[in-house]
């Protein structure tokens, strides 16, 4: 098959600084059948090195003499530019040493004047486009490779971070529950010390009946702490295992709210807190299980008691905004620090204790917060200044639809 360039012939350049030359090679292209080539000439280096660099040809003929320099030279400068150029030296000398320079410099072959033939000339030209067909193929299979390796590689190294952040995450979630397994043993610990206390008062003094009501308080309240961390121990589980299931109801926000402040109010008078409630001019209805979202709007409250020294007030808000119900919880406590707030709603995770020794929790209140709102289909978002400016959790959820 004959080799087709740009069109439907085959551009060929000669460069030689010889007419005769030219004319001659002219001949023996018009001696092929049916003439598939295009010969074009110039007759100097500069000229020819310059077309080269244009590309506009499919093949180049490079006469060795060229005026003070040679075609020797315009080889292995042409091909530090255009390496898959297909070059084939034309000489009038037979001899070994140039033949081996040429192919050596980059030519595609070596061509004896003296002896050359159409047939010979165009067996040449073939073998040199085919070559620059198989070199650009392989530089493109090449790339393609590159390629390949370059985008396996940075998926290794993606794979490799993944794999860091992975452990990184494994050693601080490990880390967090040896904390709350200490916080654990802590927690339901401590109410003992006072129950067995209480026990040992109604042994000593079984006829004093203030006494024995003392005690019995004490317990009371000691054993209500443990429950409440054992039920929140137990809502994580099911949560976690989705085995919570929710009882919606449309109650209104005015019902929602008074079912947390009974949950709440007896820690807010206890921390000596001011609360303030604001509600909607007129009652919304919210699609809700009763229990879990007091418990929801309980839990934000309790958090702002335990965080806000006595004295300090807290305020709940009940708005709406854009087919929503907002409730915001804002308190004047200890605040959070910037690089805490992105955490505060994570499994067992804790604000400082270091700046409210007296409180103590397991650090899944918040947690269990955002569950529930997250099957509610809602949301909530925390926020706060810094230590010592408070914090505000806004609770969004839909209005309930007829």
């Amino acid at each position: 098959m004959t080799p087709q360039g740009n069109g439907s012939r085959v551009r060929v350049l000669l460069i030689d600084d010889d007419r005769d030359d030219y004319l001659i090679t002219m001949d023996l292209f018009q001696d092929l059948p049916d003439h598939p080539y295009a010969l074009d000439w110039v007759s100097d280096y500069e000229t020819g090195l310059k077309k080269i660099y244009q590309g506009d040809h499919d093949l180049y003929l490079v006469d060795f003499r060229l005026g003070e320099r040679n075609g020797l030279q315009l080889i292995r400068e042409a091909r530090e530019r255009c390496p898959f150029a297909p070059l084939i030296l034309l000489t009038g000398q037979g001899e070994y040493e140039i033949d081996r320079q040429a192919i050596e410099a980059g030519a595609a072959d070596y061509l004896e004047k003296s002896g050359l033939t159409p047939v010979i000339l165009e067996r040449s030209i073939r073998h040199a486009l085919l070559q620059k067909r198989y070199e650009a193929e392989l530089e493109s299979t090449v790339h393609e490779r590159t390629r390949e390796l370059i985008r396996l590689n940075e998926n290794l190294h993606r794979e490799i971070g993944e794999r860091a952040a992975a452990e990184e995450a494994l050693r601080n979630a490990d880390r967090r529950k040896d904390e709350f397994l200490a916080t654990l043993a802590h927690e339901l610990r401590n109410p003992l010390a006072p129950i067995r206390n209480a026990l040992e008062i109604m042994r000593l003094t079984p006829n004093n009946s203030e006494a024995l009501t003392r005690a019995r308080g004490m317990m009371e309240r000691q054993v209500s702490q443990m429950v409440r961390l054992i039920d929140d121990l137990l809502d994580v589980s099911r949560i976690t295992r989705g085995k919570l299931a929710l009882t919606l109801e449309r109650l209104p926000v005015s019902e929602v709210i008074e079912s947390a402040l009974e949950l709440s109010q007896s820690q807010i008078d206890k921390a000596k807190l001011k609360l303030t409630v604001n509600q909607p001019p007129r009652d919304i209805l919210i699609s809700v299980d009763r229990l879990r979202f007091a418990q929801i709007l309980s839990n934000l409250l309790n958090n702002a008691a335990k965080y806000t020294e006595p004295g300090g007030s807290i305020v709940l808000d009940a708005a709406v905004d854009n087919r929503q119900v907002v409730f915001t919880v804002r308190d004047t406590g200890i605040g959070i620090s910037a690089d805490h707030l992105p955490h505060v709603f994570e499994l067992f995770t804790q604000i400082d204790r270091s700046l409210n020794r007296s409180q103590v929790g397991l650090g899944i209140g918040l947690a269990l917060v955002r569950r529930l709102m997250e099957m509610h289909g809602g949301t909530v978002e925390a926020h706060s200044e810094g230590r010592g400016r408070g914090a505000t959790f806004t609770v969004r959820l839909p209005i309930a639809t007829a």
